[in-house]
């Protein structure tokens, strides 16, 4: 039995969650999600989501350090389109609920490496989970959107009179079944499980973008991938990510005789853009034959540090490693995938009838270089654009083929 939808969303980070949200409420929304809720590399973000909402900030300073960070490889029009609607998506965010930091009445915001202002809205240094939950709670919550869950996607469903996607398989429990939709929306995130030191959690294996290039939908730039400074190296832990705000904040990166190394590569320090300061790190661990660096909390006042990183604090512990008398030891791993399904800011690939949202797509804003910070913002913005969407609302008619 094929089960018919008006639009299917695959994936349920913040990409998918924010897409299935901001649908219209008189479609009938499936949610395809391979894992149970919450399970996703949004759910890990940490720093938080950049918007240039204080007075001494503005949208051109953004878009500046945006396409400064993506090495020339940005596509201007669509990094403009990203940081202007950036208010408009934290407004949305706080009203639903999401318990962003304040100083005052006023929003917190930090600075992180590449940042010209300080414009990083976050939760403590838990802000992927603190919009993902919220952004869950009110996706079940909703009438019109329907869990499908556990399920595994496995291809695309073609017209194959006129090529126009019309559904998807998936694998369900012991069986594979087919959906059917008059849109499908790809928003599976990234694919650092590929690499053998990734910041992502297991579900990251690219599902979305392999989907795509085996129906034929058009890709780039899948060779940049992005790998952040600073993840925890200790034999037996997670690569846990350690915040890029906490250098933002003051941090310091070492090597073992407390020289800061970075300044040798980039006169912003710890403070250039991530593919520079990650190949800083390599660089400097080739010359030295040391296995890691370290990343020092302690130039951090002792207040603040526990008040914006308690999550960091706490698993260092749990590993051995007291942040406030001793530095951490880091290297760089494969964090973020700057390249994916090529769309436009509605989100259309180059199939009819197929969106990618979120690290699937490749929408021209990151470059070769993602900004920190601009991955939680990109989901809500485009994400948000599929409030556009125009499909007729009622089940779509018997398709001319069949499932393969």
């Amino acid at each position: 039995m094929i089960e018919t939808f008006d639009v299917l969303v695959v994936g349920a980070g913040a990409a998918g969650l924010y897409t299935a949200l901001c649908l219209p409420e008189h479609l009938q929304v499936g949610l395809i999600n391979k894992n149970t809720l919450p399970v996703s590399a949004s759910d890990w973000a940490q720093g938080g989501i950049a918007a240039a909402i204080a007075p001494e900030d503005s949208a051109e300073l953004h878009v500046q350090d945006t396409l400064v960070a993506g090495a020339g490889l940005c596509e201007v029009d669509a990094v403009q389109f990203l940081v202007e609607e950036a208010p408009a998506c934290i407004d949305s965010l706080v009203k639903m609920g999401v318990a962003f930091d304040r100083t005052g009445p006023d929003l917190a915001l930090t600075l992180e490496a590449a940042h010209s202002r300080r414009r990083v809205l976050h939760s403590a240094d838990t802000t992927g989970k603190a919009v993902v939950s919220t952004l869950t709670a009110k996706v079940l919550s909703r009438n019109n959107i329907q869990l499908i869950s556990p399920a595994f996607a496995l291809s695309l469903w073609l017209n194959t009179e006129t090529g126009r996607c019309q559904g998807i398989s998936a694998i369900c429990g012991s069986t594979v079944k087919w959906f059917r939709a008059e849109a499908v929306v790809l928003a599976t995130g990234g694919g650092g499980q590929v690499f053998a030191q990734t910041t992502n959690p297991s579900v990251s294996t690219g599902d979305g973008v392999a989907i795509g290039w085996r129906a034929g939908a058009l890709l780039r730039d899948l060779e940049f991938v992005q790998f952040h400074p600073t993840a925890l190296s200790k034999v037996g832990a997670p690569r846990f990510l350690i915040s890029e705000a906490v250098r933002g904040e003051g941090a310091h990166l070492v090597d073992s005789k407390g020289y800061r190394f970075a300044f040798d590569y980039h006169p912003n320090g710890e403070l250039a853009p991530r593919d520079v300061v990650s190949r800083a790190i390599f660089r400097h661990l080739q010359k030295t034959g040391e296995p890691h660096v370290w990343l020092d909390l302690r130039p951090i006042a002792v207040d603040r540090l526990r008040y914006r990183f308690p999550n960091i604090i706490q698993v260092c512990a749990d590993w051995g490693i007291d942040v406030f008398s001793e530095p951490v030891p880091v290297t760089p791993a494969a964090h973020y995938w700057m390249g994916g399904i090529v769309a436009d800011k509605f989100n259309q690939t180059s199939i009819p009838g197929l969106y990618a949202v979120g690290e699937t797509a490749s929408t021209g804003v990151h470059g070769a270089n993602r900004l920190a910070s601009n991955s939680l913002l990109e989901c809500l913005v485009f994400g948000a654009q599929m409030a556009n969407l125009k499909v007729e609302g009622n089940p779509p008619p018997a398709p001319k083929s069949n499932p393969p």
